[in-house]
């Protein structure tokens, strides 16, 4: 008789000898690690049984039906008394689903490819899937992830093809000094326009370059970029500015970043304080890494403005360990200025604790006077929106540096 418990923290299920875990054409529920004793796996071929497998302590077995929601392709029986190891679909689920979406597909297509090299050697001929199964959810979902997967290796090989024939295009969206109303700089935003998809969003293409190395010649490029319309910008303004770009956590990890950064910059003839990296605070999570890149770049010249601040978990923590010379407060809170009751509040003590450690804030997403002018009451230097603008390609930026024409700008 079997029995099922907590033993050391784990879930745990006992079986006596001779006893079946599952049987063929079980529901994959769970999957199972053998902590003692033997299982045996069998499978029935032409009416008479065939041990496949004899496995021992340390081994799981059970998790493709766990995995890809089909049932038991074969039976697992107690060889002796056993002690298991249960694993759920959520503890296998919830790792699967946060590993990246290429490694998921290669999983799946290795399992599916199993299966029906098992069933080849089984029986003779491939494992297909009925019409029943093939449309419960598990499958459908395992179709769907598939899908994306390789839909994303597709865009990837896309990406590559975008950099090598600069697709690419950037928008630059004014950032105001609040207390003057005069442009202080501008923030770089990358746009892709996909001859074959059209355009795609930032966060897409921006989130698959950086979980590849196709960030470091994005990057790259962008610095470029701005770095010629900074020169191109202040000439048509005739004061000077400050360009803001995007830096991502891939970017701080590469060693060679730093150097790329000051060799495009001095080769542009800017100054390094015209240049202002914008990290978000998942930057930070890497703190011994982080802290010695930020000290690193500061003491170079360049400023660093920590992105949408009060979104995350630990920003104080953030602001307290490293020594940063913006915040950006999110647009989430500027947005309930002249609505929300609390967040004047929250935005001028946001703006309080920068002044203390000597930081300037950056407001972003101001959609409205109202708005702006309570961030300038409150003591805020800087703001960026659409009232004042939205991002635009470089020439409709210099026509309207040119007649001085950018809405509610000084």
């Amino acid at each position: 008789m079997e029995t099922q418990g907590r033993y050391e923290g784990l879930e745990r299920r006992h079986v006596l000898a001779g006893e079946f875990i599952f049987r063929e054409g079980d529901p994959g529920d769970y999957a199972y690690i053998i902590e003692e004793g033997e299982v045996e796996i069998s499978t029935v071929i032409d009416d008479k049984p065939v041990v496949l497998n004899v496995l021992k302590q340390g081994i799981m077995f059970g998790e493709l039906a766990l995995v890809d929601g089909r049932t038991r392709s074969a039976a697992a029986v107690a060889n002796t008394d056993v002690l298991l190891t249960i694993v759920t679909k959520e503890q296998v689920n919830m790792r699967v689903d946060s590993a990246d979406p290429i490694l998921r597909m290669l999983l799946f297509v290795v399992m599916r490819y199993f299966r029906s090299e098992t069933s080849w050697r089984m029986h003779g001929k491939p494992l297909e899937p009925t019409a029943n199964e093939m449309l419960t959810q598990p499958a459908i979902d395992l179709n769907r992830r598939i899908d994306q997967a390789v839909d994303l290796i597709r865009m990837e090989s896309e990406l590559r093809m975008a950099i090598a024939e600069k697709q690419f295009c950037l928008h630059y969206q004014p950032i105001v000094n609040l207390q003057t109303g005069a442009i202080a700089g501008f923030e770089a935003l990358i746009r892709w326009q996909s001859p074959s998809r059209g355009f795609i969003r930032p966060d897409i293409f921006i989130a698959l370059a950086e979980s590849t190395s196709l960030i470091l010649p994005i990057g790259e490029w962008v610095i470029e970029e701005s770095g010629k319309a900074l020169k191109a910008f202040e000439a048509a303004y005739q004061q000077p500015l400050f360009m803001s770009i995007n830096i991502a956590s891939r970017q701080i990890e590469e060693p060679t970043f730093i150097q790329t950064l000051v060799k495009k910059v001095k080769e542009l003839n800017i100054e390094n304080r015209q240049i202002k990296l914008e990290i978000l605070e998942r930057s930070l999570f890497n703190s011994e890494l982080a802290q010695r890149w930020i000290q690193d770049i500061r003491k170079l010249g360049f400023l660093v403005a920590l992105d949408d601040f009060g979104t995350g978990y630990s920003s104080l923590q953030y602001l307290n360990d490293y020594h940063l010379d913006n915040i950006k407060i999110d647009k989430s809170f500027v947005g309930g200025l002249g609505s929300k009751s609390k967040s004047s509040s929250l935005c001028a003590a946001m703006i309080n604790l920068a002044e203390a450690l000597e930081m300037s804030v950056i407001a972003e997403g101001i959609e409205c006077a109202e708005q702006a002018t309570a961030l300038k009451e409150l003591g805020c230097l800087f703001g960026q929106g659409y009232h004042f603008s939205r991002p635009m390609v470089f020439e409709d930026v210099l026509v309207a540096l040119k007649q001085s024409s950018l809405p509610f700008v000084s």
